[in-house]
C-alpha cells in the first residue's frame, strides 16, 4: 500500500544549485554505480565539485524521463541542424539518410 509523501520535505536551500560538468562524462565505477560530475554552486559562486551517485536502475529510469521531458516542449540542436531529414530512434541514436547528411 503506497505511503502518504512526508509534508515536512525541506526544500533545497535558496540559492544552492548543482549542475553536470560539461567536460567530464558519467562513468560506471568499480560497484557498478553510475556517477556523474557535477557542480555545486551557491549563488552563482562555485562552491564544490562532487558526483552525483545513481543505481544503475536509478541511470535508467533518469535517463527515461530526460527523454520523455525532451520529446515533449523542446526541439533539440540536432533537430535544427537537420530539420526534417533526420529521425530519433532512441536516446542519443539519431539515423541521417545519406543523401540528407551535411558537411559539418
Amino acid at each position: 500500500m503506497p505511503t502518504e509523501p512526508k509534508k515536512d520535505r525541506q526544500k533545497a536551500p535558496l540559492g544552492w544549485r548543482m549542475d553536470p560538468i560539461p567536460s567530464r562524462p558519467a562513468h560506471r565505477d568499480e560497484d557498478g554505480n553510475i556517477r556523474v560530475p557535477m557542480w555545486l554552486t551557491k549563488y552563482g559562486r562555485h562552491m564544490a565539485d562532487t558526483e552525483m551517485i545513481l543505481l544503475p536502475s536509478e541511470a535508467a529510469l533518469l535517463a527515461d524521463n530526460l527523454t520523455n521531458a525532451m520529446r515533449e516542449n523542446s526541439r533539440s540542436i540536432l533537430h535544427e541542424i537537420f530539420r526534417e531529414s533526420a529521425t530519433a530512434l532512441g536516446p542519443g541514436v539519431v539515423f541521417v539518410s545519406k543523401s540528407d547528411q551535411y558537411q559539418l
